[in-house]
């Protein structure tokens, strides 16, 4: 790539239709994806799914992205941390990403119960939005506190600051471990 030349994955990105808590997606994904291991499966939601370009894929055949090792986002944001267990539980490290919301539903609470008992091979990444309106956290503890408390290895950063998410995921292994991504308000 040449300089100032815009990356693939950057051009995917601002072409994507605005969403509200879209600013620090760009550097959540670059960061998280920087410390994963192309040897582990990614379950991104719908904001993440162009992780896969960062891995080669064609833009326009995300879909198609299992070659990869990046499974196309599902309705259910709680189910995927599930679906991602499944496989580190299978002997493959997985990365999954959830967001505010995602982590209030019972499936996101069994599923880091579950990867602490088993000492299962995933990381859940969190993309903490804080403030009022529909991405406002809806716990009245840090998914850090609950991820600590099952016996998870915990670490944050900031979600603007794709170093910062990079230093978090390489901090903590394969896990089982959760990483809390403070997202700026936008």
């Amino acid at each position: 790539m040449t300089a100032g030349a815009e990356s693939p994955f950057r051009a995917w990105a601002a072409a994507q239709p605005p969403s509200a808590g879209a600013l620090g997606v760009v550097a959540l994904v670059e960061g998280v994806m920087a410390a994963t291991p192309k040897r582990a499966w990614v379950f991104p939601g719908r904001r993440e799914r162009g992780a896969a370009i960062l891995r080669g894929a064609d833009a326009d055949r995300l879909a198609e992205a299992r070659p990869y090792k990046v499974v196309p986002p599902g309705e259910s944001p709680a189910v995927r941390a599930l679906e991602a267990v499944g496989v580190a539980l299978a002997g493959e490290p997985a990365v999954v990403f959830l967001g505010t919301g995602s982590v209030s539903y019972g499936a996101f609470h069994e599923a880091m119960q579950l990867a602490a008992a088993h000492r299962a091979p995933v990381v859940f990444v969190v993309s903490w939005y804080t403030g009022e309106g529909p991405f406002a956290p809806q716990l009245a503890v840090s998914p850090v506190v609950l991820a600590g408390a099952v016996g998870l290895a915990t670490a944050t950063a900031t979600g603007a600051d794709a170093e910062s998410v990079r230093a978090a995921v390489a901090s903590v292994g394969s896990g089982p471990a959760l990483v809390l991504v403070e997202m700026p308000h936008g």
